[in-house]
């Protein structure tokens, strides 16, 4: 247990600016491994609470029967079996974590998946192959402006590409509760997260249009859950994906002391009631080339 609640401003700030002027970069793999531990739970914890938010997006697309669709950021296949559905033929999804795509396949045989990173798959792509392209809860975790770029050379003459993903303040409190706990103790730090989740629809109104897109439609919202301890919220946490990564930032001899004060830190900060809220924020949108 970690005793020392004195806080370390100056020693965090050094380690973190360290952490992010260095070439070493294992984001990707770091996520990539997280997805493939809470490949067997992660229907469970996160589709199933955020299907009717994917459900929605697909739904404003009102896909054509035989439409050509690529799925970027698959993950277990949901999104990618509805397009199927509704465009009446196979559609391709693509992933970067085995776990994840074992379960696709497992569950939507008549899909065909793909393990690559999306932006190496965009790269290797015809141009102008495909009428339809989406992207859920995944484009945070790449090169969004880079992708979008891709997206539209992939896409056909009048193709749609939806989107939806985390936003940049999405599960703030988690992250400044995080922030607390290696406040006190910054020589537990080892990996910063390197994200690039979009701050809100204008930003990614500005991305679309600089890549070539015109955004149609642009919305946000927010979902939350609640937990009656934060040993709940960390498994809870752990399970979405939604902090992918987050396990692998503390060392991993100290990691379980920082996750022990996490705990206690948003125990104090935020609960009400016997229960404390998660919420997940996002954004979304369609754009047509």
């Amino acid at each position: 247990m970690i005793q020392n609640t004195k806080r370390h401003p100056f020693k965090f700030l050094s380690k973190v600016t360290r952490l992010l002027l260095s070439r070493q970069n294992g984001t990707s793999l770091l996520v990539e491994k997280s997805y493939d531990t809470i490949s067997p739970c992660y229907d469970e914890a996160w589709t199933a609470h955020m299907r009717d938010r994917s459900d929605d997006l697909i739904k404003r697309l009102q896909l054509n029967t035989h439409a050509k669709v690529l799925d970027l950021t698959c993950g277990t296949g949901y999104v990618t079996n509805l397009l199927s559905t509704a465009a009446g033929r196979q559609v391709i999804g693509i992933d970067r974590s085995q776990g994840m795509l074992a379960q696709a396949r497992k569950n939507y045989a008549h899909c065909e998946f793909v393990q690559s990173d999306i932006l190496d798959y965009l790269h290797t792509a015809p141009s102008e192959s495909f009428d339809i392209i989406t992207c859920c809860w995944g484009l945070g975790y790449s090169k969004p402006l880079c992708v979008l770029k891709q997206v539209k050379r992939v896409l056909k003459k009048g193709g749609t590409f939806a989107v939806i993903d985390n936003s940049l303040f999405s599960l703030f409190e988690v992250l400044y509760c995080s922030c607390l706990a290696f406040l006190e103790n910054p020589d537990a730090l080892e990996n910063i997260m390197r994200f690039r989740f979009l701050a809100g629809p204008r930003h990614l109104q500005l991305w679309l249009r600089i890549a070539g897109l015109k955004p149609v439609h642009l919305w946000q919202g927010k979902k939350s859950y609640t937990v009656g301890s934060g040993t709940l919220a960390i498994e809870r946490l752990r399970s979405t994906g939604a902090a992918a990564g987050f396990e692998y930032a503390a060392k991993p001899e100290l990691a379980q002391l920082v996750f022990e004060r996490f705990a206690r830190i948003i125990e104090q900060k935020y609960m009400r009631d016997n229960r404390i809220t998660i919420t997940h924020r996002y954004l979304a949108g369609i754009a047509i080339k």
